[in-house]
């Protein structure tokens, strides 16, 4: 077995769904910029900075000859949701510190292979565009909901990227489309956020209860479905989902109710939402989502 077949292996092992291989290869730009000139990145102003560094994968960190791209299931299994909603994504451990951990202990067993080898890894936190990468690496398709779908886990995956110093053969890109004429998750999107392959995040609710800065929109006061952090909707109505098996990772399991309640003070509320990507929305906008969600 090569280094890069033990390289899968451990990945697996570790934790992760799927696991593909990549070149550092530019990016083209003009999806991106079509994005930002018709400003659907709403006050996601970071977005804006350093295109550079999200088109050209050298440019993020110099060194890189293979990327590593990784994709662990986190689908939760069946939830029974009340009036209020929190996305399933958010009703498990941060999945940021939970990839990193396990790409940490997978970035140790590269060096074991490679001495020497230099490398940084991202869990949505740095400009890589995940999801193209993704495909490239063949792990599955960008759908009409502008999310990864992957054969066997649809779209529920978070994406991670190990950038490496050394070569490895890349897997072969993902060139089909399985979309192809379901208009699904356009026609369920509550707030008309979703065209096929375009997402005005303005609209769109997981963008307005947990990226949004400032005052809440009247879209979502009217149209929020009960969304109070995040929103499903696209991901439910996809049939790539229906089939999707709970995630083996017990960190990213359910420790938060999908349908909370009043929150008292802060302190409770940072004591009730601990270690979880709820605390992003902050107290205050938290309960003025729970405000409008209930009405």
């Amino acid at each position: 077995m090569g280094k890069k077949e033990r390289i899968r292996n451990k990945a697996l092992e570790l934790g992760f769904s799927r696991v593909g291989f990549t070149t550092p290869e530019r990016i083209p730009g003009k999806f991106l910029m079509d994005w930002l000139f018709r400003k659907a990145e709403g006050t996601m102003a970071y977005m804006r900075r350093n295109p550079e560094l999200r088109l050209n994968p050298r440019a993020l960190f110099p060194p890189v000859k293979t990327i590593i791209v990784l994709a662990a299931n986190y689908y939760p299994g069946k939830i029974e949701y009340g009036r209020v909603k929190i996305s399933r994504y958010a009703l498990g451990r941060d999945y940021h510190r939970v990839l990193k951990k396990m790409m940490r202990r997978l970035f140790d067993f590269v060096k074991e292979e490679f001495p020497g080898v230099q490398g940084r890894f991202f869990v949505d936190s740095a400009p890589v565009m995940e999801k193209e990468l993704a495909r490239r690496a063949g792990l599955g398709w960008i759908g009409k909901n502008t999310l990864l779908i992957t054969r066997e886990y649809g779209s529920w995956v978070f994406l991670g990227e190990i950038f490496i110093s050394v070569s490895l053969p890349p897997d072969e890109p993902f060139q089909e489309n399985h979309c192809g004429t379901c208009n699904r998750c356009v026609d369920a999107c509550p707030t008309g956020a979703l065209k096929p392959y375009f997402l005005d995040a303005r609209l769109c609710l997981s963008y307005i209860t947990v990226e949004h800065k400032g005052e809440i929109p009247e879209v979502y006061r009217r149209k929020n479905g009960g969304w109070v952090f995040g929103c499903d909707v696209c991901q439910e109505v996809c049939p790539w989902n229906r089939k999707a098996r709970s995630t083996s990772l017990s960190d990213l399991l359910p420790r938060i109710d999908p349908s909370p309640g009043e929150v008292g003070s802060e302190e409770e509320f940072r004591e009730i939402y601990r270690g979880t990507p709820v605390l992003r929305a902050g107290y205050e906008k938290f309960k003025e989502l729970l405000f409008w969600a209930k009405r």
